[in-house]
């Protein structure tokens, strides 16, 4: 293993030479001797997210755990193999892959074989990703790495600044290039895990073939990564790891409640909404229609006068103190989270969703990795005027609630990519923004007692959350039958006394309510008694709702 890390491309120059005896050069593939390495070696493979790039020397073995942002690079005509003479004169076909050093040998002739295409993808760091996350990710690191993944990490120049999601914010990024029609099973806001070797920049390149006149001019002194294989780091695989806490169940659910609702007035209610909500993701795509994710607002949220102060605060920054108290939570119990305070000057001046400028792909801050927390503090929001841009990010906010959608905007098109993001929205009262549910929070206690878990206790809260997140879950007949059946009567009974019919709409907020409560309490199927739990807290919610409304 130490020459796969330490020469790679002396190791995969071996394996090309094995490979010709009984195959053609055209079908070589190394990545099945390098993908295993991520998974039993991977703290000895330096990462682009805890080293700067820019200190990792070229043909270096790297590991880049990051976002797919844009596919639009296109391709790139490289040579695959040449022929070279060996010490004793006879001629020998060379590797030529994952490296851009000079080729050793006057080229007289070239074979179309030994031509091919390779695709450009940008790539950035996880947007959102928190810092415990990090943390995770680089246990047990090597010491090399230790003595410099201090140093500051930050983005080369303004145009890879604009292909970041979150303003301002520092981060790494590569052109990524696929072999071997990798390309072809990646997309846009995908996590990946990528293992390769470290490239020469971009405009090393330029300069030492030809000058280029594209879009690729663009990216001067961004970092470029030969990726030779990549793991998908979507769902269930984007926690760094994760420990069998079933047996621990109610305990942990009862104590996480707890903690959440430290920072909510110790309102239990709401802090049990919450962790559903924590739980909820799209688990049915049928035609644009998305089921499972569930999207909470909680009103009655203590309200801030915003000052001139607060105006000068970085954007994507909450400055409501009560709002900030409740992100700080959700950022210990979740691999990503984005927040965003909703006001006139964000909302007309910051992009949402990602637009085609020149050929270049610059990002929205919608454009986040499935699974991502976004919490939408509208309690900032204050009287102005929404100008053409900031109607069109109010729209894509309202687009990604909805129906789990984010607009990509082109010269002459646009497209729609599906999402997975939990989005949480905080109101002093009404909420603007639409949900499945709006609970009102009550502010009877104070957050003088707020809880402070051990990291220990931390680490199985978020493996409890990301565990009961990706479970398996299923409906019995009987209590489907069940569940059928007592709407049936509830519509009965409603149209006997004259009260108001419930809906459709109710009943499939049950449903999806009812399998977050079952997989938050360690079930994979749903029983009736669950269901009636499921029930009588949604009563408790709306009889809060109703008596809000009345006063």
């Amino acid at each position: 293993m130490s020459e796969q890390i330490e020469q790679p491309l002396q190791y995969i120059s071996k394996l090309f030479d094995e490979h010709l005896t009984n195959q053609s050069c055209t079908e070589f593939d190394p990545s099945s001797s390098f993908l295993p390495l991520l998974k039993d070696y991977k703290n000895q493979i330096i990462s682009l997210n805890e080293v700067p790039v820019q200190q990792v020397p070229k043909n270096t073995l790297v590991r880049f755990r990051c976002m797919i942002q844009d596919t639009g690079l296109g391709q790139e005509m490289f040579i695959s193999a040449y022929e070279k003479l060996d010490p004793n004169g006879n001629s020998k076909l060379t590797c030529y892959r994952y490296t851009d050093d000079p080729i050793e040998a006057e080229l007289n002739t070239m074979q179309n074989e030994h031509l091919n295409e390779r695709s450009l993808v940008y790539c950035i760091s996880p947007p959102g990703e928190n810092n415990w996350a990090k943390e995770a990710h680089n246990v047990n690191s090597d010491p090399l790495i230790d003595g410099i993944n201090n140093l500051e990490i930050k983005a080369p120049n303004q145009i890879s600044a604009k292909k970041f999601p979150l303003p301002n914010r520092d981060h790494t990024c590569s052109i990524v290039k696929f072999y071997n029609d990798m390309a072809e099973s990646v997309k846009v806001g995908q996590l990946i895990e990528v293992i390769g070797i470290r490239g020469q920049d971009m405009t090393q390149q330029q300069n030492d073939e030809t000058e280029l006149d594209s879009a690729l001019d663009l990216f001067s002194d961004i970092p470029v990564l030969h990726a030779i294989a990549f793991n998908n780091l979507n769902a269930i695989n984007s926690y760094p790891s994760l420990g069998n806490v079933t047996h621990q169940t109610p305990q942990i659910r009862a104590q996480l409640i707890d903690y959440i609702s430290s920072v909510l007035c110790n309102d239990t209610l709401v802090a049990e909404f919450v962790l559903l909500q924590l739980l909820s993701r799209v688990t049915v795509k049928n035609r644009g229609l998305k089921i499972g994710n569930f999207t909470l607002n909680i009103s009655g949220f203590p309200a801030h006068q915003t000052t001139e102060q607060d105006k000068k605060t970085p954007l994507l920054t909450l400055y409501n103190p009560a709002s900030k108290a409740f992100s700080d939570v959700l950022d210990t119990l979740n691999v990503h989270t984005v927040q965003i305070p909703l006001t006139i000057d964000g909302l007309n001046n910051t992009k949402f969703t990602p637009k085609s400028i020149n050929e270049n792909l610059e990002a929205g801050i919608l454009q986040l990795v499935d699974g991502t927390v976004v919490l939408v503090d509208e309690t900032v929001l204050e009287e102005g005027q929404l100008v053409d841009a900031g109607v069109r990010n109010f729209q894509a906010l309202n687009d990604v609630i909805l129906n789990q959608t984010l607009t990509y905007e082109f010269p002459y098109s646009q497209y729609q990519f599906d999402t997975d993001l939990n989005v949480i929205s905080l109101s002093t009262s009404k909420s603007m923004l639409p949900n499945h549910c709006s609970i009102h929070l009550s502010m009877n206690n104070s957050n003088e007692n707020r809880v402070q878990p051990s990291n220990e206790t931390l680490d199985t809260f978020r493996q409890f959350i990301h565990s009961a997140k990706y479970s398996s879950y299923d409906i019995p007949e009987q209590v489907s039958e069940y569940i059928q059946t007592r709407f049936v009567n509830e519509r009965k009974a409603a149209t006997e006394s004259k009260t108001e019919l419930p809906t459709q709409e109710e009943l499939m907020l049950r449903m999806n309510l009812a399998r977050l409560a079952a997989v938050s309490f360690g079930e994979t199927s749903l029983s009736a008694e669950r269901y009636d739990y499921v029930i009588n807290l949604d009563k408790q919610r709306r009889a809060r709702m109703a008596e809000q409304s009345s006063n």
